[in-house]
């Protein structure tokens, strides 16, 4: 099962599950494009339009709506001012994830803390923490030669952003982006828009003090995404940093290790020369190394961060019946639970597998319980609890 596949299996058993969506949003849908148009077969990893809104979890929904509304982000194939009705939307994930933190620094810090370093964290803009689609106080690129710039389209953007003082004292503006299901294919000949692209981009890839090494690739393949797209984010955070912006930027990249795919989008046979994956040929072209940080979005899994709603939609241990609780536990029979949760977690009491749930009961028959869906993370922990209780 490819990722993409197996994130739409746990898709469609959020959405069968989830306490969050009324039993009309759990009916197979169409994809709605960008066009706005539904056609062709019905999905179970897509909501019906009309519901697309419940893709928003209901921690950050009427936030994350208004947010967008007031800076004037357009969602990906959004539906009438609100969000894709697919259920793999990386905006959707991303901003499920991070909407929180926008006014609660605490999550940037427990999320991101060590990995960055942070020491405090900043407001980037009046009364945010953390922002969406950014794109910086200046148009670089010369991207949008007339009119007003649109976070989030025809311009280089990053997913979020936000701004902290670092334990080495440097105040860092962070870019995130965000990736979830992505892969790419080889791009088709335009030589008009590569030439409008050199226009833009080019003395900044061969500037010998820029990001980006304009000896390793030819300017034509670095306009094959995902590299493309990479490059533009990091000319975008070094103009940022050059400019004053913050005293260092970095961007910092969100990416699951499993997506095998969006690491085999290597267009051409010059990509491939460099290495085996799209990670291994960007880190030869970056020249500063330490401008650029990858990170498994699993670190997100931690309702102290996201939600518990967040967990049971994402995490890979979630499980959803007593079929799949034995399944996850490498079980033939959920009646062996017991001798499983008795010899790692040293119980004495009872656990009683249901419908429901499961229940672990201490010697006093006292007992504590986990009602379907839960993750199996939570039931050890369950354990551990009634085990502490009882020693």
């Amino acid at each position: 099962m490819s990722y993409s596949e197996q994130e739409k299996t746990r898709a469609i058993a959020w959405k069968k599950s989830t306490t969050t969506l009324p039993s009309e949003a759990r009916e197979p849908a169409s994809y709605v494009n960008k066009d706005g148009l539904a056609r062709g077969t019905a999905y179970d990893f897509c909501l019906p339009r009309q519901y697309a809104d419940l893709s928003l979890l209901p921690e950050v929904r009427s936030e994350a709506l208004e947010l967008f509304a007031e800076l004037g982000i357009p969602w990906h194939a959004g539906i009438d001012g609100g969000p894709s009705n697919h259920l793999l939307s990386s905006q959707v994930q991303c901003v499920n994830a991070l909407a929180q933190m926008v006014t609660d620094p605490g999550r940037i810090i427990r999320a991101l803390g060590e990995v960055l370093g942070i020491d405090e964290v900043l407001v980037i803009e009046p009364g945010r923490y953390l922002t969406f689609e950014y794109i910086g106080p200046t148009d670089f690129f010369g991207e949008v030669p007339k009119g007003q710039r649109i976070r989030g389209a025809h311009c280089t953007s990053v997913d979020a952003a936000f701004l902290h003082r670092a334990a080495d004292g440097l105040r860092e503006l962070v870019l995130v982006e965000w990736k979830y299901t992505e892969s790419y294919r080889v791009r088709k000949p335009d030589p008009a828009r590569d030439a409008t692209r050199l226009g833009r981009y080019g003395a900044a890839v061969t500037d010998p003090d820029g990001p980006v090494r304009a000896d390793v690739l030819a300017f034509e393949h670095l306009l094959d995404e995902p590299i493309y797209q990479l490059v533009r984010q990091q000319l975008l955070a070094h103009e940022l940093e050059r400019a004053g912006v913050a005293d260092r930027v970095r961007v910092l990249h969100v990416l699951s290790p499993d997506n095998a795919e969006y690491q085999q989008s290597l267009a051409r046979p010059e990509h491939r020369a460099l290495g085996e994956t799209v990670s291994e040929v960007w880190r030869r072209l970056l020249r500063r190394p330490d401008r650029f940080t990858s990170v498994d979005p699993a670190l997100f899994l931690d309702p102290a961060i996201t939600s518990r709603e967040y967990v049971l939609r994402h995490a890979p241990d979630v499980v959803h019946d007593e079929a799949g609780l034995a399944a996850a536990l490498g079980l033939d029979r959920t009646m062996d639970l017991e001798d499983v949760l008795y010899a790692q977690h040293d119980l004495d009491g009872g656990v009683r597998v249901h419908d429901e749930g499961v229940e672990i009961s201490d010697v006093d028959g006292s007992g504590i319980g986990l009602n379907f869906p839960f993750t199996v993370s939570e039931l050890r922990a369950l354990a551990d609890e009634v085990a502490a209780r009882e020693g």
